[in-house]
């Protein structure tokens, strides 16, 4: 029994040692060296190193199941980092820059069976900031694109078509369609064109068949500021 108890302390102390290598604040109050920390069920949630409370190396993220989730590699100023962010499946889902915790620069985004790159868009503090990039997620052909200021649609938008051809070109201000606005047939020719106000049709669109005929004429009530 005495030997027992002898082993049961000393695993109890060789834990306790173990603890005190984590999650330690210095006399300022910043973090320093390895920090863990665990969800409810007892399982890791992230890993990480510290340096006078500021990130250090590569950090890295888990679901409640134990998966992967995320990493974070940081430069030496421990404010930029490179994302890493992946499915259950270990694809990777997602990669690009924070500054300051906020995305920063170009962020790609991929399926996660697939593979294929879905979408990616210029990031400012945090906010989608310059073009956003849709892809085809058959074919991986551009699909959509448009310009972002500060999270919200600003400027050019085109689509195109599964073949990469343009279909649609318009622009928006505001988060909404504002300007003149054209359609084309997979050929190419001119389909449809109009104008948008404040995210409406206004005033004539008309459409025309491949030869370039117009064919139908319409007028929308002018928007009334």
């Amino acid at each position: 029994m005495k030997r027992y108890c002898l082993i049961i302390a000393a695993l109890l102390l060789t834990v306790f040692a173990m603890a005190q290598d984590f999650n330690q604040i210095d006399s300022k109050g910043r973090r320093q060296g390895q920090w863990r920390d665990f969800y409810p069920n007892g399982q890791l949630r992230y890993e990480g190193a510290f340096k006078n409370d500021k990130c250090k190396g590569t950090f890295r993220y888990y679901d409640e199941q134990g998966n992967l989730k995320a990493t974070n590699e940081f430069d030496k100023s421990g404010e930029k980092a490179l994302n890493k962010t992946y499915a259950p499946n270990g694809r990777v889902i997602a990669t690009g820059f924070y500054l300051n915790q906020k995305k920063d620069g170009e962020w790609k985004y991929y399926d996660a069976q697939s593979g294929q790159l879905r979408l990616v868009e210029d990031n400012k503090e945090g906010k989608v900031h310059g073009w956003s990039r849709i892809y085809n997620p058959q074919n991986g052909v551009l699909a959509e694109e448009t310009q972002f200021v500060e999270g919200q649609p600003e400027g050019k938008c085109k689509k195109y078509s599964d073949t990469g051809s343009l279909v649609m070109e318009c622009q928006y201000h505001e988060g909404l369609l504002e300007g003149p606005t054209k359609t084309y047939y997979p050929s190419t020719a001119l389909k449809e064109e109009g104008q948008y106000t404040k995210g409406k049709k206004s005033g004539t669109w008309k459409t025309y068949n491949e030869e370039g005929d117009v064919i139908a004429e319409e007028t929308f009530g002018e928007f009334v500021y």
